[in-house]
């Protein structure tokens, strides 16, 4: 009886932690705020945005497509931002599968050398949860979660030091 006890409740915990916090809707409106989700970096590995996020910094997160032209020109702009601030923000660079794959995502990044923060949308859930229908789009959040500013469209590194202010 133990040992069915014991197997009932591996099972019943494997199930609660196998629970994916990835399902999430949210608003992209000014002072909406961002749940916590799942950040997937390119080798699969999963992490709570709660737990990558410094509590203390405002947010950046940032959609995006390598075979995106504007995604593209946003993201060498992103690269001196990241590399002048990247102790002031948190950031996350997040690339959608859509007409995409893994690898070309990873031999975009290792070709242009990039050293900003970057995930990958595996499920498309980060996707479909946003409601993001262009890329790039920026998403600012302040230090307790609420949304800045949601901007569909090129920033230059401008852009990202006055709407991180």
């Amino acid at each position: 009886m133990k040992k069915y006890l014991l197997l009932l409740m591996i099972f019943i915990c494997s199930f609660a932690f196998s629970a994916d916090p990835v399902d999430f809707k949210v608003n992209l409106a000014k002072g909406e705020a961002f749940p916590e989700f799942v950040l997937e970096k390119l080798d699969g590995t999963k992490e709570l945005s709660t737990k990558v996020f410094d509590k203390n910094k405002k947010t950046l997160i940032v959609v995006a497509a390598e075979w995106c032209p504007a995604c593209q020109w946003e993201m060498g702009q992103l690269a001196k931002f990241y590399e002048n601030n990247k102790t002031k923000y948190n950031v996350a660079v997040i690339f959608i599968r859509e007409n995409s794959s893994e690898a070309k995502v990873k031999g975009y990044i290792d070709y242009n050398k990039y050293t900003f923060p970057v995930y990958y949308d595996y499920s498309g859930k980060v996707l479909e949860g946003t409601g993001v229908q262009t890329v790039p789009t920026n998403i600012v959040l302040d230090k307790n979660r609420k949304i800045i500013t949601a901007y569909s469209g090129i920033w230059e590194e401008e852009d990202f030091i006055s709407n991180l202010k």
